[in-house]
């Protein structure tokens, strides 16, 4: 029988990951937290003879096991997800992966408040910058995308502000749906453009991803109906990868990689584009990096761009499709 917030998923995640993290010692310790024990003893706890050695992950599902029974399986993840950082037994424990458990975590409905240490319901995980998962004042990598609708003032000036703040809005909306289905988050938007952000070295492919879906979907946004304007909205994007500092008021932080893809994107990205760093390029598949086959030298590092627009590169591939259906008829 399960406790009811946690899913076999979770519980599994919480297995694995105390058997590589934690020592045996500590996991008795920490039963005997839990159970207010001083003398907890996992083999006890099994039935198991003490001679017969316990693997740390049959300890770790001893321990759960029990906390689940005892109905202390909530108290249990607390006591895990607070100890990442933390001393015990005079040594620091890591548990790298946590985050991990944590966003899967948001997507039942919960997610751990590590201001207040509990669990809190949230009706829609897509709103947690954190994704759930990170810790103000922790440093964690993160790929960051710095987006701009290319030629606003004009925009502006042309069809005033108020019906601007209507194309804002649809534009925002439509990110939203391409961040979602990418898992990434929006840290900061301000109309006209914003900071995107993507957790985790293992998804800085789903960030570039995402910003070619965005850029290859515009054509389809330009052609709402309810779009207020006749003029097309363009883009241009740029993408960095590194650690920085989290904070919940993502206003507090203060990060190089924030800062190059900022100026990569305002500085060295043509419209309709989407540039990258050295460090997105280096963590990509062969046949994505194909893509960026424009190489420049900014700001002392190597960046990349797509050579062509969705629409020129489109127009390139049926112009070969057309010879070579040519070359077949002859």
């Amino acid at each position: 029988m399960l406790c009811g917030m946690f899913d076999a998923t979770i519980i599994k995640d919480l297995t694995e990951l105390m058997a590589k993290n934690i020592t045996f010692k500590d996991m008795e310790a920490i039963g005997g937290y839990l159970f207010k024990d001083r003398a907890y003893n996992l083999h006890t706890a099994a039935g198991i003879a003490e001679k017969v050695s316990i693997s740390p992950l049959n300890a770790a599902k001893i321990l759960i096991e029990q906390a689940e029974a005892k109905g202390r399986l909530k108290e249990l993840f607390v006591f895990v997800i607070e100890l990442d950082g933390s001393m015990m037994n005079g040594r620091m424990v890591a548990l790298p992966g946590i985050e991990n458990m944590l966003y899967r975590l948001t997507r039942s409905g919960q997610y751990y408040d590590f201001a207040h240490r509990k669990f809190i319901d949230v009706d829609d995980h897509r709103t947690l910058v954190s994704w759930g998962a990170l810790r103000d004042g922790r440093e964690y990598p993160v790929a960051i995308a710095s987006i701009d609708i290319c030629q606003n003032s004009e925009l502006v000036k042309k069809y005033k502000s108020n019906v601007m703040e209507k194309v804002y809005y649809q534009l925002w909306e439509f990110l939203r749906a391409k961040l979602d289905a990418w898992e990434g988050r929006i840290w900061s938007w301000a109309g006209d453009g914003g900071i995107l952000a993507f957790r985790g070295e293992e998804n800085v492919f789903r960030a570039v991803s995402c910003c070619l879906d965005i850029l290859s979907g515009l054509s389809v946004f330009n052609m709402q109906p309810s779009k207020p304007i006749k003029d097309e909205i363009f883009l241009r994007i740029a993408l960095d990868f590194g650690p920085l500092k989290f904070f919940t008021d993502t206003g507090k932080i203060v990060s190089e990689v924030i800062n190059y893809a900022a100026h990569l994107e305002k500085k060295g990205t043509k419209p309709k584009n989407l540039s990258i760093s050295d460090a997105v390029h280096n963590r990509l598949t062969p046949a994505m990096q194909k893509i960026f086959a424009e190489e420049m030298n900014f700001e002392g590092r190597t960046a990349r761009s797509t050579a062509l627009t969705f629409s020129e590169a489109r127009g390139q591939r049926t112009g070969a499709a057309g010879k070579n259906r040519a070359a077949v008829s002859r």
